[in-house]
């Protein structure tokens, strides 16, 4: 259920960006990887409520237990606070660039969860 959500907030995350919406494409981008991590996760029989709380329940289960990349699980820390930024500080607004690698990053992280499933 996470990990299909996680892809459907991927091809959101893709149309939001080909439309010039790119802090949308980030806020994407991170429910991408925050549903991915959701998902494994799940897997364990974790869940919880908070989105720091899913951060830091993933390093623990995941980068620390299951050699989860650390280069990639980095990836979630710098989306949060990216969507945080576009969602929240009206005066901060995205660019192209930015919002591409915020896609490809989450790809990236997807990709990398794929493993654990």
């Amino acid at each position: 259920m996470f990990f299909k959500e996680a892809f459907n907030q991927l091809n959101e995350a893709k149309f939001q960006l080909e439309h010039e919406r790119f802090n949308m494409a980030i806020n994407r981008s991170y429910y991408t990887v925050f549903y991915a991590a959701r998902a494994l996760l799940a897997k364990k029989g974790f869940f919880p409520k908070k989105h720091i709380g899913t951060l830091h329940k993933f390093s623990l289960e995941y980068v620390k237990n299951d050699n989860f990349d650390i280069n990639i699980y980095s990836i979630f820390s710098n989306l949060m606070e990216d969507r945080n930024d576009a969602d929240y500080d009206i005066l901060i607004n995205f660019d192209e660039e930015e919002a591409e690698e915020a896609v490809t990053n989450a790809e990236l992280f997807l990709d990398e969860c794929s493993r654990f499933i």
